[in-house]
């Protein structure tokens, strides 16, 4: 621990390992480019070095994409390659700052990057791709969704000005009560605030904005499969490790109680397992998977390709382990998930797909060399990461606190990035 009076000997020393930490991440992306250019990362099953930096190095797939993004892009911009391997700028500037450079517009942007913070690079990036993009509102509208960690639902929403003054009037209007849609199906959703206290505001608006589906349910109501498992106990929770006793399909685990609630108003598939935990074996009577066979192959396999060190979630296809026309039964204990990559691979060029030990499958490539589940882990050295000539003013701006003029910094960048719409995409 650090007495107080050593207090600015700690911040001197952070800042110190913020420019050995970038100009480390500038070599490290340097020879990510050259290890992807030559197809270092071929070989194991494999569908990219994206996938292999997420097998071997542990970055997430998002993230490993994103790095060989701004490692393809440095070699054309040699001065933010070089002050970035100097420790004077950061890779959160350079990774948006390649997102619009040029080679006429890359002294520019790193001069911001110099005498600015990392929001003021963000903030003017995000500006002028938002200028670039001279499509019409309309077709820039979307809705994604995802799921977080704890299996609750994600929203992201884009809209045309317009509607979006529409969409939140509206929200705010139920949510502090002046508006209040199909009131007999809203009280169903809103909170009663006699019986609570009173709820954020932030809680107060996803309340409103379900009172207003609430009120424009379609004709047919919607499908929601719950998965319920019929040996479970109703009542204690399941042991460790065990499958929970329900769940939403492509979601999280749910109580008994809500799912024979949902159930009154919802499509249910029930999947009955014998003591074995194989549903639905139907033997060689048919080589097809059947639908019931495939959502319950979904959820042993957890929606995820089960080749080692691929994460894949969509285009999943059933697999015979042992094939058909060896006498490879459809069953659920000779089936697993396959992306299309891998699904060709294993077919199409030798690689095997077995049974293993613990129950899951192993790999194996087609001179029998083992592929392992995940790569060896990293090793490093601290003093590795430590560059000459980085102090605790190296990667420090040369900002005073002046406001970020966008129109004048824009009034030059737009025109130059128009005259070059291919390095503007990157």
């Amino acid at each position: 621990m650090f007495e107080e009076a050593d207090l600015r000997k700690v911040e001197s020393e952070i800042v110190e390992l913020a420019g050995h930490l970038a100009a480390a991440t500038c070599r490290f992306l340097q020879l990510l480019a050259e290890f992807d250019r030559r197809g270092g990362w071929a070989g194991p099953g494999l569908r990219s070095c994206a996938h292999w930096l997420n097998w071997r190095v542990g970055l997430s797939l998002r993230t490993a994409r994103e790095h060989l993004r701004v490692a393809h892009a440095l070699p054309g911009l040699p001065a933010v390659a070089e002050a970035f391997a100097a420790g004077r700028v950061s890779y959160a500037k350079v990774r948006a700052i390649t997102r619009i450079a040029t080679p006429s517009t890359e002294k520019g942007l790193l001069n911001i990057a110099l005498h600015g913070t990392a929001s003021h690079v963000e903030t003017v990036v995000a500006a002028a791709r938002a200028g670039l993009d001279r499509r019409p509102d309309a077709t820039r509208r979307s809705l994604q969704w995802s799921r977080a960690a704890d299996g609750s639902l994600l929203v992201r929403l884009r809209l045309p000005a317009e509607e979006g003054a529409q969409f939140v009037a509206a929200i705010e209007a139920v949510a502090d009560g002046s508006a209040e849609p199909r009131a007999d199906r809203a009280a169903a959703v809103r909170p009663d605030a006699s019986a609570e206290p009173p709820q954020p505001i932030d809680a107060r608006r996803a309340d409103a904005l379900l009172a207003l589906i609430a009120g424009h349910q379609p004709t047919h109501p919607p499908t929601v499969v719950i998965h319920v498992r019929a040996d479970a106990p109703k009542s204690t929770p399941p042991d460790p490790g065990e499958r929970p006793a329900a769940w939403i399909e492509g979601g999280p685990a749910i109580a008994p109680a809500v799912a024979e609630r949902l159930t009154c108003g919802a499509h249910v598939q029930a999947l009955l397992v014998d003591r074995r935990g194989h549903p639905l074996n139907l033997g060689r009577t048919r080589r097809t998977v059947s639908g019931a066979q495939l959502r319950a192959l979904r959820v042993r396999d957890r929606d995820q390709c089960v080749f080692p060190g691929c994460p894949q979630t969509r285009h999943l296809q059933a697999h015979h382990v042992r094939w058909w026309r060896r006498g490879g039964p459809t069953d659920l204990d000779n089936l697993a998930l396959l992306c299309t990559f891998h699904h060709r691979l294993v077919h199409d060029h030798g690689y095997q797909l077995r049974r293993n030990a613990q129950g899951g499958f192993a790999a194996t490539r087609s001179d029998a060399t083992p592929i392992p589940a995940a790569g060896a882990p990293t090793r490093g050295r601290p003093d590795s990461v430590r560059h000459p000539g980085i102090d605790d003013r190296t990667i420090t701006p040369r900002w005073s606190g002046e406001r970020l003029d966008l129109d004048y910094v824009l009034a030059w960048l737009l025109p130059e990035l128009r005259r070059h719409p291919l390095g503007a995409a990157a």
